[in-house]
């Protein structure tokens, strides 16, 4: 197997860091959702949300790991990125721009190497 790229590291720790700071936001959309007396909108925003931060830690342990599938999902969320950072334009530029080139990047021999071989 090919050494891991640095900037995947690099990658992998935002991911978690996402993920984790989306796990967060769940939790405070479910709490609020109850507080609120929209237990129902909470449930069900604040779930989603956490899943969401789940699917980015598994993203970044794929990552560190090298794992192919993650490979294809890190992907997959990039373009997703993309998609949702044009429609919430120009606010989402910069999402943009940053899921370009990760998009990019995992598309580097060196990189593909790292998670295919």
């Amino acid at each position: 197997m090919a050494s891991r790229p640095l900037l995947i590291t690099i990658i992998g720790a935002l991911y978690a860091l996402l993920g984790i700071v989306m796990l967060a936001l769940g939790a405070l959309t479910f709490a609020g959702g109850a507080v609120g007396g929209e237990a129902a909108a909470g449930a069900v925003g604040g779930g989603t949300i956490a899943v969401i931060g789940l699917i980015y830690i598994i993203i970044a342990l794929g990552f560190l790991k090298g794992w192919k599938l993650w490979w294809y999902l890190g992907v997959i969320f990039a373009i997703l990125g993309i998609i949702g950072g044009l429609l919430m334009f120009p606010v989402g530029l910069v999402a943009v721009i940053i899921d370009i080139i990760i998009l990019w990047y995992l598309f580097r021999d060196n990189v593909k190497a790292f998670f295919f071989d």
